[in-house]
């Protein structure tokens, strides 16, 4: 092709391109807008925070945004409580302005009822605001005012935290060997919601059982909030329990207010106090071996303080024992003050019944003593112990037949009625 002809193509394109330009500038020009652009629209965008526990009374941030093309003036949110999440201070929050795709914060103060149940509460938010645009040859024009119901939710999550409170005994000072000893122990709720059916019960070994059966549980019931409640128990304390310090395991089972059960492990911490404790040694009679009839029979009883306290004022007695034939002359032997671990030797007298039956027997010993003074100890103390004593021969140098006094005692007679009868006749 000639280059003649090449531009007169090229100016025939530039000619169409005009003419189309001109048509289409002579339409008017629209374009697709959302269907937000045409209004304004408020709602809530954020809640900070939203997770709150029973009790509670928290400064919450609402987020405000207007999602409409339009402005929005005059923007009142009226914030409804419920009985379990209520305002605290005004529930009303007023905006003056909220432009087009813009956010602005309110700050409302929530209070969550005591002991609310786990769950998401919500409260209601009516909201009114005016719409606005610009209008070149108008300025601002407000629109109709609009109403719509908004709401934000709260999480509500709590728990019952049991614990223990004052512990008392009786009595207050707890020795070795104690019977029916009381505890008593306040079960508190310090968590944020109600527990209920509230249940201890204390783990026993052989230093502490239970004083008789179900002494060793306590039953409580419910625990709201803050509430406390009395356990109370009753232990016998073993003989052989050092003087310490000592946390006895307490179990405490509860459910909350929908059922679920927990269990939580506590301890109950108590003094034992030190308390002298004794035992017979050793113990012999002097003659070592005793007959039927003796006299002055010598019992030597060794005793020694096994406790963890000074014993003062000891004194060893015999016991009166039933088919025991020994007669005391002496029943008690004064020892004194006797220090853990230090020993001592009672002696007693006693004769032996001419009837005694060759056999052991048990003889009764009381140990009696008081606590050691200088440590506050004013308790007097007992112990019984049994040893075995044994007759081993009839009276000494006696002949002893059973029977033979009767019959000594009716030959006797029967010579004086002969001599009687002797003197008689020769009278006559």
């Amino acid at each position: 092709m000639s280059k003649n002809g090449k531009g007169r193509k090229l100016v025939s394109l530039c000619v169409l391109s005009m003419v189309f330009f001109m048509l289409f500038s002579l339409v008017p020009f629209t374009s697709v807008v959302p269907a937000d652009a045409a209004f304004s629209s408020v709602t809530i965008t954020e809640v900070m925070p939203t997770e709150l526990h029973p009790g509670d009374t928290r400064e919450v941030t609402v987020t405000v945004k207007n999602n409409g093309g339009r402005d929005a003036r005059d923007i009142i949110l009226a914030f409804q409580g419920t009985e379990t999440v209520s305002l605290v201070g005004p529930t009303v929050a007023h905006i003056n302005t909220l432009n087009s795709w813009c956010s602005k914060e309110v700050e409302i103060t929530v209070h969550v009822k005591e002991e609310a149940p786990n769950g998401v509460y919500p409260v209601p938010v009516t909201c009114k605001w005016r719409g606005y645009y610009f209008d070149p040859a108008k300025g601002y024009v407000a629109t109709d005012t609009r109403e719509v119901q908004l709401g934000i939710s709260f999480n509500v999550v709590g728990k019952g935290v049991i614990n223990i409170g004052d512990i008392s005994t009786d009595p207050t000072d707890i020795r070795p060997g104690d019977e029916d000893v009381e505890l008593r122990a306040f079960i508190e709720n310090s968590g944020e919601a109600a527990a209920k059916d509230v249940e201890a019960k204390l783990i026993c070994d052989d230093k502490f059982r239970p004083a008789w059966s179900g002494t060793d549980r306590s039953y409580i019931g419910r625990l709201n909030s803050g509430e406390k409640g009395e356990a109370i128990f009753h232990i016998d304390v073993a003989d052989n329990v050092e003087a310490n310090t000592y946390s006895i395991p307490l179990q405490i089972r509860y459910k909350d207010t929908k059922g679920r059960e927990y269990e939580v492990m506590r301890e109950i911490s108590i003094l034992v106090e030190p308390k002298p404790e004794f035992e017979i040694v050793s113990y012999y009679t002097e003659p070592a071996n005793i007959s039927a009839g003796d006299n002055d029979v010598k019992l030597h009883v060794r005793i020694r303080n096994t406790g963890s306290e000074k014993a003062e004022s000891v004194s060893v007695r015999s016991t009166g024992e039933a088919e025991v034939p020994f007669d005391f002359d002496v029943k008690s032997d004064y020892v004194g003050n006797l220090k853990p671990n230090e020993e001592w030797t009672a002696v007693l007298k006693f004769d032996v019944d001419t009837d005694a039956s060759l056999k052991a027997y048990q003889q009764g010993i009381e140990i009696r003593c008081t606590g050691d003074r200088d440590l506050g100890d004013y308790n007097v103390y007992l112990f019984d112990k049994m040893i075995p004593v044994s007759v081993s021969s009839s009276s000494s140098g006696t002949f002893s037949v059973p029977g033979f006094e009767v019959l000594f005692a009716l030959i006797a007679l029967f010579m004086v009625f002969i001599l009687f009868l002797r003197r008689k006749r020769k009278g006559a």
